[in-house]
């Protein structure tokens, strides 16, 4: 029987992408999980999976509370949180309402989401707190042109993790996340299908290839497991070696 049988998990930006494919992993292996997104085909890939659907804007102040009618009193084993977004423009150009919803769903959606969901998580399903999982990116730790205003929200929520997981070492929940490379997803396909972006990425990447979400889900479920039961604060690189050179 898998570890992860019988535990709960909440799963934001599961309708597509690297959300979606952690989500069905989760499923998969006997958790009870709650897909949430704003895209509505969430509750038909969550129906797939055998799993719950949620309609829901992560950056909505009421999510949380969403999410413990769903627990109606159980604990709360796993948070992902995959939901992001990413808005392409020099950073003196960046319009406000782009700025803010950047921040809104990208940093601020993690911390209600944390907070909200504090209890739920310390309480788990187990007698044992639980563990939460941001998606990054590597972009929190470098310059990249086109994209300083993502890379700058995610370089705040490395912070906030690394934060986070110190004040609340003791009582739990583990806090970590995962700064995904180029991996080819629904936000991420119209740039990298241009031959001259496909090309200059590979030729950079030690590994040779992009990346896919099934690359992530490998050590998503690691950090949600009980083998990492020692590891918080930490942001993991699944770059394909991209950021080493």
């Amino acid at each position: 029987m898998s570890e992860f049988a019988s535990r709960t998990a909440a799963v934001t930006g599961a309708a597509s992408g690297i959300g979606r494919d952690i989500a069905q992993a989760l499923a998969a292996a006997g958790t009870d999980v709650l897909f949430v997104d704003r895209n509505p085909a969430v509750t038909e890939v969550a129906a797939t999976a055998g799993a719950t659907g949620l309609v829901a804007d992560v950056a909505a102040p009421d999510l949380a509370d969403q999410v413990l009618a769903w627990l109606d009193g159980r604990g709360l084993d796993h948070l992902v949180t995959a939901a992001g977004i990413q808005v392409r423009t020099a950073a003196v150009d960046i319009a406000e309402e782009d700025w803010t919803r950047l921040l809104d769903i990208n940093l601020s959606a993690f911390y209600r989401s944390v907070r909200g969901l504090l209890g739920a998580l310390q309480q788990g399903t187990r007698g044992r707190p639980g563990s939460v999982l941001a998606i990054s990116s590597m972009s929190a730790d470098r310059a990249v042109p086109g994209i300083v205003p993502y890379g700058a929200v995610k370089a705040g929520l490395s912070h906030l993790i690394r934060g986070l997981a110190a004040e609340l070492g003791r009582t739990g929940p583990r806090i970590n996340a995962i700064a995904p490379g180029y991996i080819v997803t629904e936000m991420t396909q119209e740039m990298l299908s241009l031959p001259e972006n496909h090309d200059r990425i590979v030729e950079r990447t030690p590994m040779g290839r992009l990346g896919d979400p099934a690359d992530v889900t490998g050590p998503a479920m690691f950090l949600l497991s009980d083998a990492a039961g020692f590891v918080t604060g930490h942001t993991l690189p699944v770059d394909g070696g991209y950021a080493l050179v």
